[in-house]
């Protein structure tokens, strides 16, 4: 009975491994659940460090009702090859910004694959183009990011954003 329960269980786990790494490669990994505005899945923030940002990004909605969600991605959630299709499903299934008004930004970056894509809503593209944001990527975030200063480089990156955006 033991020994059945034994292959049973390594049948579940191979079958559960097998479709994940099937998902994956075909680019349909599965998405994380946001956990806030601030998804440090990377773990590369302190406490203090996220709960900053998640005042600051939760300030500006407020001010503004442009909603912001920050996603640090692991290597291990996705390939590199699949990154920018990925932050652009979690920007999609997270539903971030105003359903009216499509005026959400996702920003996502992954340390470990020295990459990061800003994904703008419809409702401010034209404001914030994809030009624009490669603009802040390279001028605001980069920088600080090549010294190591991650959480100063998405502060920043954060303050050009919220400057390029208007009161929507």
């Amino acid at each position: 009975m033991r020994l059945l329960k034994r292959a049973a269980a390594l049948l579940l786990f191979i079958s559960f491994f097998s479709s994940t790494l099937i998902a994956q490669k075909h680019g349909k990994a599965s998405l994380p659940k946001p956990v806030g505005v601030v998804n440090d899945f990377e773990r590369i923030l302190s406490a203090n460090q996220e709960k900053y940002l998640d005042s600051m990004i939760k300030a500006y909605e407020k001010k503004t009702t442009v909603q912001i969600a920050l996603i640090t991605i692991d290597t291990s959630m996705i390939s590199r090859d699949k990154f920018e299709n990925y932050v652009y499903r979690i920007a999609n299934d997270w539903g971030v910004g105003q359903k009216e008004k499509n005026n959400g930004v996702t920003i996502g970056l992954s340390k470990g694959y020295r990459f990061m894509r800003i994904e703008t809503g419809y409702g401010i593209r034209n404001i914030l183009t994809d030009n624009e944001t490669k603009k802040i990527i390279d001028e605001a975030f980069i920088p600080y990011f090549k010294k190591g200063q991650y959480f100063e480089g998405i502060v920043n990156g954060l303050e050009a954003i919220m400057k390029k955006i208007p009161n929507l």
